[in-house]
């Protein structure tokens, strides 16, 4: 009776070790997106090394060149009197700690603000 009462033990315990792996390994995948600040855009990646070339007055397309790709468009603000007016921010996603990030803001298509968190 005991030996029958551990091997039940036994039994029960590697089907709770298995039921818990998948579950874990499912959360896993279903985590995948959240470790990006801007999900719809994390193909591009932006590293400290490519956000130290960047400077104030470079064009979109300069930006775009180094970093690799467009980041997303977290807003755009148009005062209706010209290109040159015409403020957009980009958030791009950070090669760092979780949560690493890159805020763009252009004005009149130049890069006009910049600022970093967590890259490496």
């Amino acid at each position: 009776m005991k030996k029958l009462l551990i091997l039940t033990f036994v039994l029960l315990f590697s089907i709770c070790v298995t039921g818990c792996t998948e579950e874990l390994e499912n959360l896993s995948n279903e985590l995948d997106d959240t470790q990006y600040v801007y999900p719809d855009t994390k193909d591009v990646i932006v590293t400290l090394e490519e956000y130290n070339q960047l400077k104030p007055g470079m064009t979109e397309r300069e930006v775009w060149d180094i970093i690799g790709g467009t980041c997303t468009n977290t807003g755009t603000t148009d005062l209706g009197i010209g290109n040159e007016y015409v403020t957009v921010s980009y958030g791009c996603n950070g090669n760092g700690t979780v949560g690493s990030n890159v805020v763009l803001m252009f004005q009149g298509g130049k890069l006009y603000t910049m600022s970093q968190f967590g890259l490496k």
